[in-house]
């Protein structure tokens, strides 16, 4: 439970979707066949922009295809097709 905004009206809001698992998303998804988008069917297991996501390697089939993301069994590898973006320093100001 956490309470709104201060800008928002006051009411309490409820998130039980924080404390599930990958499994749990995935269960949920599919038991109620709820539409996601279809790269995760292609063996993508975390999307983010082009430059960053790939492919889950985890889910990397003999043959070379992919396995769909429901299929990860190690979700502690959920993040695993995302390439780390470099960190971003302050610029320098001049004086």
């Amino acid at each position: 439970f956490e309470p709104s905004s201060d800008w928002m009206p006051p009411f309490m809001r409820v998130n039980p979707i924080l404390e599930w698992s990958y499994a749990d998303v995935w269960l949920f998804l599919r038991h109620f066949h709820l539409p996601y988008c279809v790269l995760y069917d292609r063996g993508y297991t975390s999307l983010g922009s082009k430059q960053n996501t790939n492919q889950n390697p985890a889910l990397l089939r003999s043959d070379g295809t992919y396995r769909p993301a429901h299929e990860l069994t190690n979700w502690s590898l959920e993040r695993a097709g995302r390439i780390e973006s470099p960190k971003r320093t302050k610029p320098q100001h001049e004086s």
